[in-house]
């Protein structure tokens, strides 16, 4: 059974909501943050050539589990997850492509807010 349609449909609108979220701007986003980088860190689970991404989303997801108010780790996280999502944009699907470099231009434009 091939679930390729399914979980590229799934993929389009978690990457949806995730820009609908640093939309608003980082106070904004703060609230759904975790959920949303568990929901990454699991559908990215396995997939090797996305384990750089990965990675660091559980880098992430620890430090904003854990407390820490360490903005420039954060910041540096965030710019990480830019580069590697705005690279990964090149090799993903026609219909996400345009939505991963957005995501990625988000991610780094937040980092960029934490450096302030």
């Amino acid at each position: 059974m091939d679930n390729t349609p399914s979980q590229s449909s799934q993929g389009t609108s978690q990457l949806d909501a995730t820009l609908n979220a640093l939309q608003g701007g980082l106070a904004a986003a703060a609230g759904a943050a975790g959920p949303n980088i568990a929901g990454w860190i699991k559908t990215l689970q396995g997939n090797t050539q996305l384990s750089g991404i990965s990675s660091e989303l559980q880098n992430l997801h620890d430090s904003l589990q854990s407390g820490a108010s360490d903005t420039g780790a954060l910041a540096q996280s965030l710019s990480t997850l830019g580069e590697h999502t705005t690279k990964a944009a090149a090799q993903a699907t026609p219909d996400a492509q345009d939505k991963l470099r957005q995501l990625g231009q988000a991610l780094s434009t937040a980092a960029s807010q934490l450096k302030g």
